[in-house]
């Protein structure tokens, strides 16, 4: 896949490549949401959200094509674009704005809905560019804060659209979506069920919670990388156990997956941008672990806003421990130019073997000297 972006990436916006240019952008926002950096691993997920809720379907195209067009507009890095890191906020708000967000600020999908939502979208590429670019120093990314910070702007301003204050809740519809209709409340936790949730947690990534829709998001996360795929899902368990722990009956939240989407994407985050060794698989366990008590204890906070918790327990958790990764003498390899994390592995381990070969014929005076971690463009490798 990476041939194919590279051909298009040298192919001008003006030519009749344009189309395509856009839609490997946008496939791999979908991927990149959740760091599967993939045009294939965006149709399985883009099939999930058509299997599980069509609109929400309808607003990741919308939010695609906007996210692509305000990147040209704002002059983002070609690369950018065309790995659709650039869009993948656009992507988020596009999604649980219409999964989530009409149960809670009294609108329904129509025309004025679509409005707010494109309103949100444009607002979107702004704070992405500007936050990046505050944060560049730092050279830590954004993730998806853009996301959260737009999402609620969006969600507060058409509560106030709709006469809704404090904790007041619009009128919900007399049927109850058959997920939830299914769930027994009962005082003890049904631990089959959290099961099943750890399942769940990756639909709700994207605002499309049924088993269905997640077994094809858990697709695109195989094809992309399988040792990827065991960071997500040990994420998922951390993170749905510890909310099943840590909340209170009927467990409604971890059944169908809400514990558990934050702390797979920490683990997942930290497996992607730092090297899977062993010292980074327990800052995974550590970083899973942070962003379930994180969602925890903020709770309470966004209960009083009448606005989810989203994946500020997520920024907060990784940002946290990738910060560790930037520092001088890092205990976690960072990874310069990322692929997949099989790659990142092999890359490692070759690194390590020119290292000790390199240690071999050095001056004696130089043993003691700290070796050189390779990048990829120390061993001439292009992406």
């Amino acid at each position: 896949m990476s041939t194919i972006t590279q051909f298009l990436l040298e192919k001008p916006w003006g030519s009749p490549w344009c189309l395509l240019k856009a839609a490997n952008s946008i496939l791999r926002a979908i991927g990149i949401v959740a760091f599967t950096n993939n045009p294939v691993s965006g149709v399985l997920i883009l099939a999930a959200m058509v299997v599980g809720n069509m609109n929400v379907a309808w607003a990741c195209l919308l939010a695609g094509g906007v996210g692509v067009l305000f990147a040209k507009i704002l002059k983002q890095p070609e690369q950018q674009i065309s790995d659709g890191v650039v869009v993948m906020n656009e992507i988020l708000v596009g999604c649980i704005s219409v999964a989530a967000f009409p149960a809670i600020s009294g609108h329904t999908l129509t025309t004025i809905f679509w409005f707010y939502l494109t309103l949100a979208l444009i607002i979107t590429a702004y704070i992405d560019k500007g936050l990046n670019s505050l944060m560049a120093p730092s050279k830590l990314p954004a993730l998806s804060i853009p996301f959260n910070i737009a999402a609620v702007v969006m969600l507060l301003s058409m509560r106030s659209a709709a006469g809704l204050t404090g904790t007041r809740l619009p009128d919900l519809p007399s049927n109850t979506p058959p997920l939830l209709a299914s769930i027994n409340s009962t005082e003890e936790i049904q631990w089959l069920k959290v099961m099943e949730g750890t399942l769940l947690a990756a639909g709700q990534i994207y605002g499309v919670g049924s088993i269905d829709s997640s077994i094809l998001i858990y697709l695109g996360f195989l094809l992309f990388s399988p040792l990827f795929t065991i960071f997500m899902f040990m994420g998922s368990i951390i993170g749905t156990v510890i909310g099943a722990m840590l909340s209170a009956a009927p467990y409604t939240d971890a059944y169908i997956g809400l514990w558990g989407y934050n702390a797979m994407l920490t683990a997942g985050g930290i497996s992607f941008f730092m090297v899977p060794t062993p010292g980074v698989v327990l800052a995974a366990v550590v970083g899973a672990i942070l962003a379930a008590t994180v969602q925890a204890a903020s709770l309470h906070i966004f209960n009083t806003m009448t606005v989810p918790v989203l994946s500020y327990p997520f920024n907060v958790a990784t940002l946290l421990i990738l910060a560790i990764g930037v520092t001088t003498n890092s205990p976690f390899p960072w990874v310069a130019d990322k692929t997949f994390p099989e790659h990142h592995v092999f890359l490692y381990i070759r690194s390590l073997r020119a290292q000790n070969a390199e240690a071999i014929t050095q001056d004696p005076e130089d043993q003691g000297k700290p070796l050189k971690i390779l990048t990829a463009e120390d061993n001439h490798l292009t992406y």
